[in-house]
């Protein structure tokens, strides 16, 4: 590393350039050997890098990998050179068609993280920070994100979740979730009401994704009463959207 250059800052990116490199999940143990870290600092600065949400932690396999907010440090670049994004492109036009706040999110550890918001047109409307992160059992995203997983690696996921928990108010239900992940392999969305932001609801449909751990789950957001009364069309225009997602 050049002496020009920070310690701490050139480590960082090199880890970043590491998982460019590799293209896989790497165990911190992999990532110390690879790059000849410190074990000690390696392991605070791969958790500092998954606080800050470029990083994402699978805790089955305590394996780390890119979270795409990295792209998000330079994906104004292509606008500005006319290029633009499929995914994107399809939440704009759910956005336009239903003037709700719609995102995108992928999983980090035992939470969804929002790598896109597009907030509603709506004078009331759904609003969340880019970056923000949700929690995985609980929440809309996180159970159609969870759908898409077998059952086995569900319950390894709460059973890891369930360890960490630092009261019985957090600890996840194994047999009442399935309920809710069941509903949702078997009518392809899930439904989620006043579960986050009171008098609040979405819709969250999970897009077709490399692994069923890193599939990227959309989500249509709004005030309760105006999401139940056009669920028909969001379920509807989702699923169009999801369908030109899959043929690409």
């Amino acid at each position: 590393m050049s002496k020009d250059v920070v310690k701490s800052v050139g480590r960082v990116f090199s880890v970043l350039e590491l998982f460019k490199t590799h293209q896989k999940p790497l165990t911190a143990t992999e990532v110390c050997n690879y790059l000849d870290y410190p074990k000690s600092s390696a392991d605070a600065l791969l958790k500092s890098l998954v606080n800050l949400g470029y990083l994402t932690l699978d805790l089955n396999t305590t394996k780390y990998f890119s979270s795409l907010r990295v792209t998000k440090l330079g994906d104004w670049l292509p606008e500005l050179f006319g290029a633009s994004s499929d995914a994107l492109q399809i939440l704009d036009h759910i956005h336009k068609s239903l003037g709700e706040t719609v995102t995108l999110s992928m999983p980090n550890g035992i939470h969804m993280q929002l790598i896109t918001v597009i907030t509603g047109t709506f004078p009331i409307s759904l609003s969340f920070q880019q970056g923000a992160k949700l929690p995985l059992f609980t929440t809309g995203i996180g159970i159609a994100q969870l759908a898409t997983r077998n059952d086995e690696e569900i319950a390894k996921a709460v059973k890891r979740a369930n360890r960490r928990a630092t009261s019985a108010q957090h600890r996840v239900n194994l047999d009442e979730l399935m309920i809710d992940v069941e509903a949702t392999r078997t009518k392809g969305y899930f439904e989620a009401y006043n579960r986050v932001v009171p008098d609040t609801g979405a819709i969250a449909m999970a897009l077709p994704g490399v692994s069923s751990e890193s599939a990227l789950v959309v989500a249509v957001g709004g005030l309760s009463d105006r999401i139940k009364k056009n669920e028909a069309k969001i379920i509807k225009e989702m699923r169009q959207a999801i369908r030109h997602y899959k043929s690409d």
